[in-house]
């Protein structure tokens, strides 16, 4: 019985002894401290306060600003809409009148040129050939291939004729007699018409031959004539 109470008195005692070191323990603040363990806590936690990004690694945090300051160095430079307007030019814009699209390689198409510009004596004409840069431009304004020469072609600002209606409004507008010889020709069913004209224009080079040198001016009109 006694050395019951005893133990039971010693058990009492190790509770009490742990319940005031828990209680100093829970009490300790960094002013409690000695100075040589209170200072390095207190300046952790201020840095730790000041800097929320101690967690991330220096290389890691500027690693966004080097991948961005790359991208925009090698991300191509992209053409604007003045730079490629800059390249279209207008053979409309200082001069208004109409183009006559030509062979400049057939001996047929040279001989009715030469014809064109005795009986225009007031210039409503301007030409150029198929073959040449212009040519090939004003085709490609008319919606057609730059490397089609199957037809003569009269380009206006904002149309063309191609075929027998093509020649029969050149002649229109040329010396008399021939806008007469036109008006007789225009109620002539168009289908007749551009028969008969495919029919020359498709064998023109065996029935007139052919030049080695493309046509593009005239020494006695060479304001008339587009070249590039």
């Amino acid at each position: 019985m006694t050395s019951m109470l005893r133990a039971q008195t010693h058990a009492q005692a190790s509770s009490g002894a742990l319940r005031t070191a828990g209680l100093r323990v829970a009490s300790l603040s960094p002013s409690s401290l000695p100075s040589r363990l209170a200072h390095p806590i207190s300046a952790h936690s201020a840095r730790l306060a000041a800097s929320p990004r101690h967690l991330i690694p220096s290389r890691l945090a500027r690693a966004p600003s080097a991948t961005a300051s790359s991208s925009a160095s090698t991300t191509p430079a992209q053409p604007t809409a003045s730079t490629s307007a800059a390249t279209v030019v207008d053979d409309f814009a200082t001069d208004s009148r109409p183009v006559i699209l030509f062979d400049g390689v057939c001996n047929l198409c040279n001989n009715g040129v030469n014809f064109m510009l005795d009986n225009d004596p007031s210039g409503v004409y301007r030409l150029a050939a198929l073959q040449s840069p212009a040519g090939r431009r004003l085709l490609q304004r008319c919606g057609r291939s730059p490397d089609d020469i199957s037809s003569i072609v009269l380009v206006e600002r904002d149309s063309h004729y191609i075929r027998s209606e093509a020649i029969l409004r050149i002649g229109w507008k040329l010396r008399v007699p021939l806008p007469l010889l036109a008006a007789f020709g225009f109620p002539v069913p168009l289908p007749l018409r551009d028969a008969f004209y495919d029919s020359v224009a498709n064998n023109r080079y065996n029935f007139f031959g052919r030049t080695d040198s493309c046509r593009v001016d005239d020494g006695r009109f060479k304001d008339r004539f587009i070249i590039n």
